[in-house]
């Protein structure tokens, strides 16, 4: 058979067609083995994705319940014993230590701020006995209760030092302890009137009015932004600061307000807090913080971090 001119180039058409066809095939078939893949590989991803999301739901849910439990502890009334709220406290601590969605920094957070609590609370306590015990000292007919608030009293005293109590606070707690066991039952000597004067005046110093319980310290001073301006702190505690210089708006004692507070300017935290006074003479503002240590227990661990002890 003789092949015509016409005839070659048809046949060669035909051959680049079957191939291009062949080729075609072979992408679409290569196309349905790496789509199923690729919808696995999405589908994974995804999967990983919304498992990140209720991890880090509960994760909240969690931090959450736990603040709720420890400003409400920080609000306990002085005349309550502790010892309950505190057992319940260290629970959660334990819960926490093993709880999967909780990260090592929560769990640190959580535990730090349970012992800082629970100081504030015995602390408040013993204050509060060591009231109860000078009230019966002036009674000769309540010597035995007496004898039964100091043993209690001391007793709550050793847990609040094992917790971190300040030295000032052990000092002023030792003094009214000396000066009870002086006053005589009847409260009517020269000696007696002495110790009660000398007492109140301890107690008034280092427990005022305000409740003062935590330690100030003066360095390092805090930068405070304050509506755009920078004030630096006269001192601060884990409780609130004083800041001096301040030449805002007036205040008024509780009115909320927000402020940025840091070691420096990079590193501020935000946080709102309750005006406790405004000297507008002295150019002094008096904040608190609204939540039970808050930020400013964050401030403390960047003291520590960088080897800065407040003093």
């Amino acid at each position: 058979m003789v092949t015509t001119l016409t005839e070659r180039p048809q046949s060669m058409g035909d051959d680049a067609k079957m191939q291009a066809n062949g080729g075609g095939a072979k992408a679409n078939a290569k196309s349905r083995t790496e789509d199923p893949r690729a919808k696995a590989a999405g589908d994974a991803k995804a999967k990983a994705a919304a498992a990140a999301e209720a991890k880090q739901e509960k994760r909240q849910q969690w931090l959450d319940r736990a603040d709720k439990e420890i400003v409400a502890a920080g609000e306990v009334e002085a005349q309550q014993d502790p010892e309950g709220i505190a057992k319940r406290l260290d629970a959660m601590v334990e819960t926490a230590r093993d709880a999967e969605v909780l990260e090592p920094q929560d769990k640190s957070g959580i535990r730090d701020r349970v012992r800082l609590v629970k100081r504030v609370m015995y602390e408040r306590h013993v204050d509060h006995l060591l009231d109860c015990a000078m009230a019966a000292t002036h009674d000769r007919a309540r010597e035995q209760e007496r004898n039964e608030i100091l043993k209690n009293t001391q007793a709550k005293f050793a847990i609040a030092v094992r917790l971190g109590s300040g030295e000032d606070i052990r000092e002023a707690v030792r003094a009214r302890l000396g000066i009870i066991r002086e006053t005589s039952p009847a409260g009517v000597s020269q000696k007696a009137k002495e110790n009660a004067e000398r007492e109140a005046q301890r107690r008034e110093a280092v427990f005022p009015n305000e409740r003062r319980t935590f330690a100030r310290w003066c360095d390092p001073a805090l930068v405070v932004v304050i509506a755009g301006r920078s004030y630096t702190t006269a001192n601060w505690s884990l409780g609130g600061l004083l800041i001096e210089g301040f030449d805002g708006v007036p205040r008024q004692r509780g009115d909320e307000i927000e402020v940025r507070i840091g070691l420096d300017q990079a590193h501020l935290y935000t946080e709102r807090v309750e005006v406790v006074r405004h000297d507008a003479d002295e150019r002094r503002l008096a904040l608190k913080s609204r939540r039970f240590a808050s930020v400013l227990l964050e401030i403390k661990r960047d003291c520590d971090v960088a080897g800065q002890a407040p003093a």
